[in-house]
């Protein structure tokens, strides 16, 4: 693999084979498994983003979650290649960067394995990463923020399903081999649709969610898909419900996307 690479895991999927400045807590991952040690890091996250409970920094970190869950898919999709994302070598860092707090999941030791080039034996290694990733190390740790916070699980698998669409459709945008396309949506249906919700400790499959359009916020011609479970951003210091949350009732929907847009128009009045 090449620098971009791996700068492209770290920049776009806070996964990264290094340590961060300005770490305000660390620790490896397998530890993360202890609801002492869970609830000592999201306590440490709550008081940061100035949350009044452990929910919405569960919550937050869930959606944090995302990222190496998809630098797996995205390494596995376009690269054709796997990397061990197991418990035992990643390293959670909580740090400071522009004035933000941020996650990165630090990978202790890099060790990647190509993919087959036959169709059929790819199938089969691609249900053994995934099957691995989502088992052995997302599951777990939703789970133990789940013990250590007291929000149901089904919440925070909620965070994902609208982030992974978004990037697949990203993805598919900015690939112009169709035989790449065609892994790429091959293997997100089949992350989706066919996975064994067993892997997730779920009766359904939590990332097979229909997600529903809505108008978005800024351009009356494109649509955003709302997400699947509300992040609690509106219950921290300041916070408010997200247009795209499935909480907001739609003429509280329609009054912010009418504000959003008078803005954004104020805002390019005042640039010319």
């Amino acid at each position: 693999m090449q620098q971009a690479d791996f700068d492209k895991l770290e920049r776009h999927f806070f996964t990264s084979r290094r340590e961060m400045a300005n770490v305000v807590w660390s620790g490896p991952a397998s530890e993360l498994l202890e609801t002492a040690q869970m609830s000592s890091l999201i306590g440490v996250y709550a008081r940061l983003i100035k949350a009044p409970d452990p929910a919405p920094a569960a919550t937050y970190f869930s959606g944090w979650l995302c990222g190496p869950a998809l630098a797996v898919q995205y390494a596995m999709s376009v690269w054709n290649k796997a990397f061990d994302l197991s418990l035992n070598n990643l390293t959670v860092q909580l740090y400071a960067q522009d004035g933000y707090h941020r996650f990165s999941f630090m990978l202790n030791r890099w060790a990647e394995q190509d993919g087959p080039a036959d169709e059929a034996a790819r199938a089969e290694w691609r249900g053994r990463v995934l099957q691995d990733v989502y088992g052995n190390t997302v599951r777990p740790l939703l789970e133990a923020v789940s013990a250590a916070a007291g929000v149901n699980v089904s919440q925070l698998w909620g965070q994902l399903p609208a982030r992974f669409q978004y990037e697949r459709d990203g993805w598919l945008k900015e690939t112009e081999q169709e035989l790449l396309r065609r892994r790429i949506a091959d293997d997100f249906r089949f992350l989706t649709e066919q996975l064994d919700p067993q892997v997730f400790g779920r009766t359904k499959n939590p990332l097979g969610v229909k997600l529903r359009l809505i108008e978005d916020p800024f351009d009356p011609d494109r649509q955003v898909s709302m997400k699947s479970a509300c992040c609690l951003y509106y219950r921290t210091e300041g916070g408010r419900y997200c247009y795209t949350c499935p909480r907001l009732k739609e003429a509280e929907r329609a009054d912010m996307r009418a504000r959003l847009r008078a803005e954004a128009a104020l805002a390019k009045a005042k640039s010319e």
